[in-house]
């Protein structure tokens, strides 16, 4: 196959050494055809989206010499010569079945475009077309991080997040074992405003096991150092998605921070201090603080106590509700701009029609206290529309996320987008 570059991106992959390394092996041509042909007369709109994706999941541990080119709207060349041929082969693969699940909703077998490039030569790329037992060999090349997964889905997925994260951090825990933490967003749609303004900074945590395999890490039980840790990163992450620009885009973040991590004074003390070096310039305004982990019962003196101490360094400060029966109206004068609702995350004893049927007293007992609520964890068309009609405020989630997408963007939405399939 002769795949047609234009003679600077073929002059600039010679100057690169890409030539040496498609001698090797090391370099691959992965094809978003798919999406195109699916999104059809969108595709002008989806294009740089896709790229965008494309990119960042690529440099995501990427090695230093690694090197991405789009040579055409469909079309990229991954060079990446500090690994094997089929180790080279295994990552491509990889990428290509996160963009294809990203924005298609599965990876089919028939969708999977990959070549490896055999020579850069003057008339464009000279490549080969992968075969499926090429793939299959590949797979078990695979290392066992959490960068990928033994299946070829992407990892994330086995811990039940739905999009890729926009950023992984390790976190030491002495005397017991690290964690590696995912972040990513999930937008906010503020119901009355009509508009996805805001985006909360979602977690996922695991680590292994003495047996070699991941597992996730419920985050309520981590001590309170540990808790300090994983919030500061959160925050550094935060620092790092608003930039220096005052002039950026006009959203707001969420950052959840766990009770646990302000229970004692040398980690209350950290994350506050990190909190400060945060909300610098106009910062403050676009931050607002999620107190998480808050157990039954908690009397409303202890909950006023630890939204005094984070209420300085953001625009307000939301209370988690541990479920959605907690007489969230004891918290009438907390300090509290809003109570938030989880919905459950399914399992066996998971009912839809439960939760629906919920909404309506969660919703009241918050207007009661005088609270705007908001319901996260929304999967359905059903529960969203439920809690629209219930009169929740802001409602996040995957049906959410899955209609106006996980970039920090803010944008229109209004209840007949619920409606788009």
């Amino acid at each position: 196959m002769l795949a047609a570059v234009s003679p600077s991106i073929t002059d600039m992959l010679r100057h690169s050494g890409a030539d040496e390394a498609a001698l090797a092996g090391q370099v691959q041509l992965v094809s978003v055809a798919a999406i195109r042909e699916t999104v059809g007369d969108r595709w002008p709109r989806h294009q740089p989206l896709v790229e965008d994706f494309v990119t960042r999941a690529f440099q995501r541990n990427a090695s230093e010499d690694d090197l991405i080119v789009r040579v055409n709207d469909t079309d990229f060349l991954l060079i990446q010569p500090s690994r094997t041929p089929m180790g080279a082969l295994s990552r491509s693969s990889v990428l290509l079945r996160e963009t294809l699940t990203f924005f298609l909703g599965a990876a089919e077998a028939e969708n999977i475009h990959i070549s490896v490039v055999d020579r850069i030569g003057d008339a464009g790329l000279e490549a080969t077309r992968v075969t499926g037992d090429q793939l299959e060999a590949a797979a078990a090349e695979r290392a066992a991080d959490l960068v990928h997964s033994h299946d070829g889905s992407a990892p994330w997925e086995r811990f039940g997040v739905a999009r890729p994260p926009q950023k992984m951090v390790a976190v030491k825990r002495p005397g017991q074992g690290d964690m590696q933490i995912m972040f990513h967003l999930d937008p906010v749609w503020h119901v009355a405003r009509e508009a996805v303004v805001s985006f909360i900074v979602r977690t996922v945590a695991v680590q292994r096991t003495a047996g070699g395999e991941v597992e996730p890490v419920d985050v309520a039980d981590l001590t309170p150092g540990a808790s300090a840790a994983l919030t500061i990163q959160r925050l550094i992450f935060i620092d790092e998605l608003l930039g220096d620009d005052p002039s950026g885009p006009a959203f707001a973040v969420h950052c959840p921070i766990s009770l646990i991590a302000l229970s004692y004074s040398g980690a209350r003390t950290a994350v506050l201090g990190e909190l400060r070096r945060l909300v610098h310039g106009g910062r403050r305004e676009r931050l607002i603080l999620e107190l998480i982990h808050l157990p039954e019962g908690l009397p409303e003196s202890r909950l006023s106590e630890a939204i005094a101490q984070i209420r300085p360094y953001a625009r307000a400060v939301v209370a988690r509700a541990p479920s959605l029966a907690t007489d969230v109206s004891l918290w009438a004068r907390c300090g509290a701009r809003a109570v938030v609702h989880e919905a459950p995350s399914g399992g066996a004893d998971f009912s839809e029609k439960a939760l629906m049927a919920a909404l309506p007293g969660a919703a009241e007992r918050a207007r009661h206290a005088g609270l705007m609520v908001g319901l996260y964890g929304v999967r359905s068309g059903s529960i969203a529309l439920a809690a629209w009609s219930a009169g929740f405020s802001h409602l996040s989630g995957d049906h959410i996320t899955g209609r106006v997408g996980s970039d920090p963007v803010a944008q229109r939405f209004t209840v007949t987008n619920l409606y788009r399939k």
